[in-house]
């Protein structure tokens, strides 16, 4: 008896096994809508199956304590769960009328979009409203299908929604524009990312034409922008968008001018207010530069009976009344040379009134004595020379050997922060080892403090290394973290040296404190964390100073980056990935590139 008993219990656990996985499969394909309908045909099915297949009960054998049964939400693993008699939900769940999704470990799904259909943070399916997920929108209907390639009206406005369900804003499709908001814009002006739109009373926005509104020309290109503070196919416009007429208007940091038709003046001299100006052909004032013998100054206006000092050329220069630079000749106590130069701290012969001069580093004749190559001379009050009085009388700012030294933090025993398990001294190691290779490809030569797995102290001997080369600067490699393992830090830190009394340096007390090596450290910080965040989007985390033993000791220009936390999960998984590790190595590239251009 009991072994008939026994086959016909395992009988029945085969055909459960066997039937399980086909509900489980038929349950995944359906939406929620579907799952209802068939939810009830199935609890009519187990009860009937239940009544005639009811097994005989077995003696117990050795009883021991039964384990209870999981039934409802359980947290596992970073991931929440739901179980009806001990089993975890798969696919579509509807848990006290609201709608969940499953994946095939039945860990819940949420703030996510699957197949068209939206989960909250808690993982309940959106229905008739908006979401926000990954910083973009997504309205779902009454059935919780998201809208998608279509347009919507919601509340009175139009709305359109990519094939993916996103909103699209600040952007125009079919020629309507979409707003900040994600609203089809109205009748008039709208402002968008810095861009003016014409609305047209159709709805649609002004595309490739001229239109006059208020008065004044304006153009838009043909994708709506209307043309600003630029030029046009020979007209000039001002700031707002309006056409200039007899107007100067600056763009980025050129001016240009405009006559009384809107047209601006090319490869010419105009006379604007009384004073000479020349223009380009492409139209831009000439200023700060030379044109001919004529000097055009900061305003653009051309020097007239003044003096003039040219960066370039290194020298003062005079400018007649008619604007010609003074050539070999005297003005006051001042010659200037052939060329135009001012003379100074050199002779001069004058061959005109057949005397000698001498001027001085500020390019006045001298009188009286003056001692010149350690021996003294004595001159008229005209500044002529008359005679001989008497016959006796050891890191370098700027310079550069494009050496860098490159410092992965941590290494050996010392793991640095360890997160969702990955350790910073590995992650140092991946951004060097690009960083590096990068550095090489550009011609820079590149030296380090670890190559490989092995413990460097973080004290004094990764500067004693750096102070026995000729780097030119010392970068150390980090990443960052909270202590809190579900911590929502984020972003990147890049520091440069502070000095605190209470820790005087011990293998660096020249340098530390250097005020070459302090204003160094800082451009140099500044130009990588500032390219580190362009080329990211990364959280500006700050751009900070402190007395790390590394910048402490180091008698270079240094810094140490705190490139994101480990221990926020988010940004984790972002510094892990290839891709992302690629762009923080060309912001520190460009930050490195902009140190050495001086900027």
């Amino acid at each position: 008896m009991k072994k008939i008993l026994l086959a016909s219990a395992l009988i029945l656990s085969i055909a459960g096994s066997i039937l399980a996985p086909v509900s489980a499969e038929e349950n995944q394909s359906q939406t929620p809508s579907a799952v209802k309908e068939k939810q009830a045909k199935d609890d009519q099915k187990e009860a009937i199956v239940k009544e005639n297949t009811e097994p005989e009960v077995l003696p117990k054998v050795d009883a021991q304590e039964a384990k209870p049964k999981k039934e409802g939400w359980y947290q596992e693993n970073y991931h929440w769960r739901f179980y009806q008699d001990d089993k975890p939900a798969l696919n579509w769940k509807q848990i006290q009328g609201k709608w969940y999704y499953f994946d095939q470990d039945g860990n819940r799904l949420h703030s996510t979009i699957y197949k068209g259909y939206a989960f909250d943070q808690d993982g309940v399916m959106i229905e008739n409203s908006w979401t926000k997920l990954d910083n973009q929108w997504y309205y779902a209907d009454s059935s919780g299908r998201l809208a998608q390639n279509t347009w919507k009206k919601i509340n009175g406005s139009w709305y359109y929604f990519n094939q993916t369900g996103s909103m699209l804003s600040n952007t125009a499709i079919d020629g309507y524009l979409l707003t900040k908001s994600g609203a089809m814009a109205e009748k008039g002006w709208t402002k968008l990312d810095q861009i003016w739109y014409y609305v047209a009373p159709s709805g649609k926005i002004s595309q490739d034409k001229w239109e006059k509104i208020s008065g004044s020309w304006y153009y838009f290109d043909k994708d709506g922008g209307m043309l600003s503070a630029t030029t046009f196919k020979g007209y000039l416009f001002k700031k707002s968008g309006a056409l200039a007429e007899n107007n100067w208007v600056k763009i980025k940091d050129t001016w240009f001018y405009a006559n009384g038709s809107g047209r601006y003046v090319q490869e010419n001299w105009q006379k604007i207010q009384g004073s000479w100006y020349s223009f380009t052909h492409d139209g831009g004032m000439l200023a700060d530069k030379w044109q001919g013998s004529y000097y055009l100054k900061t305003s653009g206006a051309m020097a007239e009976k003044e003096w003039i000092f040219d960066k370039t050329y290194k020298s003062w220069f005079y400018l007649k009344a008619d604007g010609r630079y003074a050539n070999q000749e005297w003005i006051g106590a001042y010659y200037l040379k052939s060329g135009g130069y001012m003379a100074k701290s050199e002779w001069i012969d004058d061959s005109q009134d057949k005397g000698r001069y001498y001027l001085d580093e500020n390019g006045r004749y001298v009188t009286g004595i003056h001692k010149i190559s350690g021996k003294d001379h004595l001159f008229q009050k005209d500044g002529k020379w008359i005679s001989e009085v008497s016959t006796e009388g050891g890191f370098v700012k700027g310079q550069y050997s494009n050496t860098i030294f490159l410092d992965p933090g941590h290494g050996g025993q010392d793991s640095g922060a360890f997160y969702y398990n990955v350790a910073e001294k590995d992650l140092n190691m991946q951004i060097y080892r690009k960083l590096r290779k990068k550095l090489e490809e550009l011609g820079y030569t590149v030296l380090t403090s670890r190559d490989s797995d092995i413990d460097v102290d973080f004290k004094t001997e990764r500067s004693r290394m750096v102070n026995k080369t000729n780097s030119d600067i010392f970068i150390s490699i980090h990443f960052n973290a909270t202590g809190n393992i579900h911590s929502k830090a984020s972003g990147i830190q890049t520091y440069s040296y502070s000095d605190e009394p209470d820790y005087p340096s011990k293998i660096n007390k020249y340098w530390h404190n250097h005020p070459d090596r302090m204003s160094e450290s800082k451009r140099l910080a500044a130009a990588i964390h500032s390219s580190l965040l362009a080329e990211t989007g990364a959280k500006d985390a700050g751009l900070l100073e402190s007395s790390f033993a590394v910048l402490r000791e180091t008698a270079k220009p240094a810094v140490l980056l705190e490139l994101g936390y480990m221990d926020n999960f988010t940004e984790n998984q972002r510094i892990r990935d290839d891709r992302y590790q690629d762009r923080l190595v060309a912001g520190i590239v460009k930050g490195i590139q902009k140190y050495y251009a001086g900027k």
